[in-house]
């Protein structure tokens, strides 16, 4: 027998539904009044809750007061870790008893698809559903100004960057970071002010919302760092994704700003038809914000900081490449946009140190240098690998691919992949993670990368298993390395495997 008051909460949940689902993209991108009323100490369960924003949301629902569970079929460290500690409930692995009993609300991720068995079970069990875009939407973002956080790359450092910076400024601001920052107490955080710092993905939201996840949330400011391809898996080409980001930059409005990443050629394209004002930022002569004077400064990087008024001093950076003066420059404008003065924040810009798995130093052991990136796109590997050439110039340069993202299960980046090698001496690529999700498509090769990498003059090899990767590391480096792990997976825990490998190595 369901009670009453149970009865009520899916009565609550249910209608908010029915009327949320009937959408296609324009409603979706809509301005509209907020529909979802959960009862209070609703239990809400995160399907995929190991995502680095479903992770956050986790977390601020939580804060909220909901009893929040979740389940995965990829349970690692560090979002692991961070659920348990924010008192997330998680289950290792989908199984039907996972929402027995029936919760409130699942919020699906967008990596669940038919088939999945707690999935299978919510549909037959007509539990309310929704995804993780209308939850912020109608939840957090209502009644605040969202600065949303988009592109290609640097996303994520943007984002934290961003809230640092404001979180410093002293105006409060709520952040949501798809990732672990070291800057800030937690990923999540809901402000007094009026400012909502979010990274907004152009990737799909969920199954049965096959839209990009920025359309829902509005920007008042919009940074658009770059664009390229990705997501094989969901665009077609380069076109299809010009067409989402047109469509969010037509949601800013008068009163706000679009921020451009003024380098990038296809950005241009897209905001030519902007109706907000746009300022651009970049390295180039013509860019509002600039980066002049750059300086390698023993692993950092300094630069004088030209803005619309002229110079605002000379700023600090520690995290390395020009990619990562781009996230400083888009962050510092959107700073000045929210009333901060730029000069104010130098101390803040040069103690920032960044999020976890983005250029994050692991330590030295044994006289090697490990370093966590979450690079999977040949542009980002090049730009990393290029910062750490010019911020370590004499020092051997290690890369350990692993190809884990669905559009590296395909080939279509294993040509570009062999150029954005160029800055390192040594390789290894490991096993092409899930390499069924290439379908049809012709798949990547970990051997012919390795062939072409050694064409070019680079040591490489094809490690399959972490345990042999850490195990060759440790015989073949030499006091001074430079070791750098590339992955948006797990990649079998192979840092922390040569971490302890190297502590018991003896030379």
């Amino acid at each position: 027998m369901i009670s009453p008051v149970t009865q009520a909460r899916k009565l609550a949940v249910s209608v908010y539904l029915l009327r949320s689902y009937h959408i296609t993209t324009q409603v979706a991108t809509a301005r509209r009044v907020p529909l979802i009323h959960l009862p209070e100490h609703a239990h809400i369960h995160l399907l995929a809750a190991c995502g680095t924003a479903m992770g956050s949301l986790a977390g601020m629902l939580r804060q909220r007061g909901y009893r929040v569970t979740g389940s995965d079929a990829h349970v690692y460290p560090p979002m692991s870790d961070f659920l348990r500690e924010e008192g997330i409930e998680l289950c290792d692995g989908f199984d039907a008893q996972n929402i027995v009993p029936a919760p409130d609300l699942v919020v699906v991720g967008n990596a669940v698809s038919r088939g999945n068995p707690e999935l299978e079970a919510v549909l037959e069990s007509r539990i309310p559903y929704t995804h993780l875009p209308e939850v912020l939407r109608d939840l957090f973002l209502q009644g605040r100004r969202p600065l949303v956080v988009s592109g290609t790359h640097g996303k994520t450092t943007t984002t934290a960057l961003t809230a640092h910076l404001l979180r410093v400024g002293g105006v409060d601001p709520s952040w949501l970071v798809a990732g672990l920052p070291q800057d800030l107490p937690r990923p999540h955080h809901v402000g007094g002010g009026d400012w909502f710092v979010l990274e907004g993905d152009e990737y799909d939201s969920a199954y049965f919302a096959k839209f990009a996840k920025f359309l829902f949330y509005r920007p008042h400011l919009l940074i658009v760092n770059n664009i390229e391809f990705d997501h094989a898996d969901i665009f077609r080409d380069l076109e299809e994704i010009r067409q989402a980001f047109r469509q969010v930059v037509n949601q800013v409005p008068h009163s706000g700003l679009v921020l451009a990443g003024g380098d990038d050629g296809v950005v241009a394209e897209v905001i030519t038809d902007a109706p907000a004002p746009v300022m651009r930022f970049g390295l180039g002569s013509d860019n509002d914000w600039r980066a002049v004077d750059i300086r390698q400064e023993g692993g950092r990087q300094s630069f004088e900081l030209l803005g619309p008024d002229g110079s605002a001093g000379r700023m600090r950076l520690s995290l390395l490449g020009q990619h990562n003066l781009r996230n400083a420059l888009a962050a510092l404008a959107a700073a000045s946009f929210a009333g901060l003065e730029p000069a104010a924040l130098a101390h803040a810009l040069e103690n920032f140190v960044g999020v976890k798995r983005r250029q994050q130093h692991l330590g030295t052991i044994a006289e090697v240098t490990l370093i966590d990136d979450f690079a999977h796109h040949p542009t980002a590997v090049h730009e990393t690998l290029a910062g750490l050439r010019e911020g370590y110039p004499h020092r051997r340069l290690w890369t350990i691919f692993e190809p884990a993202s669905s559009t590296n299960t395909r080939d279509t980046f294993e040509n570009d992949y062999a150029d954005a090698f160029a800055h390192t001496d040594l390789a290894i690529i490991g096993a092409v993670v899930r390499p069924e999700r290439s379908r049809e498509d012709k798949p990547f090769s970990s051997v012919r990368l390795v062939d072409r990498l050694r064409g070019k003059g680079i040591e490489a090899w094809h490690l399959a298993d972490a345990e042999t990767i850490a195990s060759h590391i440790c015989t073949n480096s030499r006091p001074g390395d430079i070791v750098v792990f590339m992955s948006n997976a797990g990649f079998g825990g192979v840092q922390a495997k040569t971490v302890a490998a190297l502590e018991n190595y003896t030379r």
